[in-house]
């Protein structure tokens, strides 16, 4: 699986704070074939996510860099030497990563392939633009932000304050009877949506993610030792 460099202000690495480590495990491990141990979930061998005993469930989305957070609005509330913990004006929580290696699948099945943010309110959406000096593009009320021409998230104005993660798989329907066979529920779909066939699911524990449907890329011979860049 091919790794692609992330630049700063782009969605970096997501975790998931969990009520119950082992079920969660055994979960994300047979849904998306990701080999997790202490913590950090992989697929094919790149780091794509980890696993954190917490009092609460769901994903937390964070971004590559260092920002002024309390500059534009939001609050920092912890920080640690892997990640910096943040509040968005809203109440949504994000986290800000600077590692040395910057490389991230995406775009597969197993990883991520679209982040999105509901928010309050329109003043949250200009906050995360000014911070991370995004690009922002609106289309009938969804904000799309841009690297180099292209869309790699979208936000909008809705109910409750939270990123949400949407994940690749090969197969939807395999993957949505795999969901409900582990315990969990599949809450929207699956069906046609802006980002082609998906589902919204809801883990066993309670967080939420969606998954659309991707084909599995196919490269020619490459040394790996090569660049992808």
């Amino acid at each position: 699986m091919p790794a692609f460099e992330g630049k700063d202000g782009m969605p970096f690495w997501q975790d998931l704070t969990t009520t119950n480590l082992l079920k969660s495990t055994n979960f994300y491990r047979e849904l998306f074939g990701w080999e997790i141990v202490d913590g950090i979930a992989r697929k094919e061998g790149l780091p794509v996510a980890g696993l954190v005993s917490a009092q609460a469930d769901g994903w937390v989305t964070s971004f590559l860099g260092d920002a002024d957070v309390d500059k534009y609005g939001g609050k920092v509330l912890s920080a640690d030497e892997t990640i910096t913990l943040c509040e968005d004006p809203s109440g949504g929580l994000f986290g800000l990563k600077d590692p040395e290696e910057r490389f991230v699948a995406a775009g597969e099945p197993g990883v991520p392939v679209w982040y999105e943010l509901v928010t309050t309110d329109q003043a949250t959406i200009d906050f995360y633009g000014d911070l991370f000096d995004w690009e922002i593009r609106e289309e009938d009320g969804y904000f799309l932000a841009f690297e180099d021409g292209a869309p790699f998230l979208g936000m909008y104005v809705g109910a409750g304050a939270a990123w949400v993660s949407y994940f690749g798989v090969e197969d939807l329907a395999a993957a949505c009877k795999t969901v409900e066979e582990l315990g969990g529920t599949v809450e929207v779909g699956p069906g046609e949506g802006p980002f082609g066939f998906m589902a919204g699911i809801t883990d066993p524990n309670g967080a939420q993610c969606f998954l659309v449907e991707v084909e599995t890329p196919e490269f020619e011979d490459i040394n790996e030792a090569d660049s992808v860049l």
